[in-house]
């Protein structure tokens, strides 16, 4: 085959094998190509000038056969007619151009110290769309519940339903009698402390958002409510989300953002990041306070025709944090990294337990995992390192094209400081099952491709950098859990985790005396 009708030959090493090559290169391990062609369609050559602000090129150096174009607006792409790395890499760009736009009319694309929402940030947060008492969820829009504003009958006037970022933290507390859950926090280790502390001594704060189409697929099929995902199953139905289409509806999507607190937003360093305006939960105090937080790390999970098992992009800003191979390199600005100091050493700090105060040790060696829960002690910076370069033959020579076109058209604009870490794509079509199955699903990984072997973003799995990427983790989804139906508990949940925290209705909690 000649390069015009090469699809990327990247190897990914799975469970420490390598795939053969030649395997993946003539396309006998799966069971159905991606959109075979002949020839490069019209879509794919688009070649720009740079007289049109709108619209430029996107490819890699060594690939510019293949120029996806990209459009600066608000129109998230539903799928692409075909995949290669070098599309996938684009594609992604596309999505992050598009979930990124401003919404508000007078805001320009990245404008510097621009507070006001961009896309992604008004889709709906997971735990709005599942209500604890197994409801049905409040209109799109909705940012705070009612459930979880009533909680703080004290500071309510600092949640406003649908202009209120709401971050908080994966561990539980009491407030007002109530149990409370609370959002994602790193990928990893399960059970033990997991935060990520930044070289201002704050934390980063995570959320989880699903847009429009997941939110109306689970609406319409009522499975907000657990017992109705099991009633599905027991049907022999599986629980697939919508596929986006090329030209046509964008599909469910997911995302997980990560944010750094921001103590003095007036400082130059912050007008290379996007800034916005968060209610965040306080782990001491335990009372809510307003603060500003700056974006530093983006998955987007998408579902679509020719990617049924997802497209997997994640992006993080610049600053963040150097690679391990490279830890003497210049860091990107004046203002160094957000998450590595050359110069760090172990702190000492005091912390809460139950049998009295103690101390803990914050080391210095990167990526290892806090020694305590932010409950027990204030954040301290630590310490993380990019143990996966970003892949020089696709994403790098993107990015920097990228870069250069936001800069050229929007010259002041944040999101010339952000750049792709990879993309996950399947080479083959692998279909939605069509019958219930149990998790994890066993889909042929040797067709799951990227740019390098193991893609993990270091600011949501900067404790698991060397082990896993993301699909290996999501296999194991499930639909949510119910008592009643328990051998059902497994069945799989078509890659999202958001789908497992619905919840079944009070009244049954009540009668069984069932503790959620």
């Amino acid at each position: 085959m000649n390069k015009k009708t090469t699809f990327s030959k990247k190897k990914l090493w799975i469970s420490f094998a390598m795939i053969p090559l030649a395997a993946i290169a003539t396309g006998l391990v799966y069971e159905k190509s991606i959109s075979p062609y002949s020839s490069i369609p019209p879509d794919y050559i688009y070649s720009d000038t740079d007289s049109n602000a709108n619209t430029c090129s996107c490819y890699a150096a060594d690939s510019t056969s293949f120029k996806l174009p990209i459009t600066f607006n608000n129109e998230v792409p539903g799928d692409l007619q075909l995949f290669n790395q070098t599309l996938a890499d684009c594609f992604a760009w596309q999505e992050f151009i598009a979930l990124n736009w401003p919404t508000n009319p007078s805001s320009s694309f990245g404008t510097p110290n621009d507070y006001s929402f961009v896309q992604w940030e008004t889709y709906m947060p997971r735990e709005v769309l599942f209500p604890d008492d197994g409801s049905k969820p409040p209109v799109w829009g909705t940012l705070v519940s009612d459930e979880y504003s009533s909680l703080f009958k004290s500071q309510k006037l600092l949640m406003k339903k649908t202009q209120t970022k709401l971050l908080t933290f994966v561990s539980k507390i009491e407030k007002n009698g109530s149990e409370v859950s609370f959002s994602p926090n790193q990928a990893a280790p399960f059970n033990k402390p997991s935060w990520l502390g930044a070289q201002n001594n704050t934390n980063v704060w995570y959320e989880i958002m699903l847009n429009k189409d997941y939110y109306d697929f689970i609406v319409k099929k009522g499975f907000y409510n657990a017992q109705v995902q099991h009633d599905t199953v027991q049907l022999n139905q599986p629980i697939n989300f919508p596929q986006g289409e090329y030209k046509g509806i964008v599909g469910a999507i997911e995302l997980k953002a990560t944010w750094l607190e921001v103590p003095d937003p007036q400082s130059p360093k912050w007008t290379r990041y996007k800034l916005s305006k968060a209610t965040v939960l306080d782990p001491i105090t335990k009372k809510l306070r307003n603060t500003v937080v700056a974006l530093v790390g983006l998955h987007i999970l998408h579902k679509t025709q020719n990617q049924p098992t997802w497209v997997w992009a994640t992006f993080e800003q610049i600053d963040n944090t150097p690679d391990q191979s490279d830890l003497n390199a210049p860091a990107p600005s004046q203002y160094g990294y957000n998450f590595y100091n050359a110069k760090c050493t172990n702190r000492q700090v005091t912390v809460k337990t139950s049998h009295g105060d103690s101390t803990a040790v914050v080391k210095c060696v990167p990526n290892t995992p806090p020694p305590y829960y932010l409950n027990q002690a204030g954040p301290v910076a630590t310490q993380s390192t990019r143990i996966n370069s970003i892949d020089q033959k696709y994403a790098a020579p993107i990015n920097k094209l990228m870069q250069q076109k936001i800069q050229k058209f929007y010259p002041n604009s944040v999101w010339q400081y952000y750049e792709l870490v990879d993309v996950i794509w399947s080479i083959t079509v692998q279909p939605d099952p069509t019958v219930p199955i149990q998790s994890p699903r066993n889909i042929n990984t040797s067709s799951m491709l990227s740019g390098v072997s193991i893609v993990a973003n270091s600011t949501m799995e900067t404790y698991v950098q060397s082990t896993n990427t993301c699909f290996n983790c999501h296999i194991y989804s499930t639909i949510a859990p119910y008592p009643k139906d328990s051998v059902n508990n497994s069945k799989f949940g078509d890659f999202s985790f958001a789908i497992s925290f619905a919840k079944y209705p009070v009244s049954y909690q009540k009668n069984k005396g069932i503790k959620k």
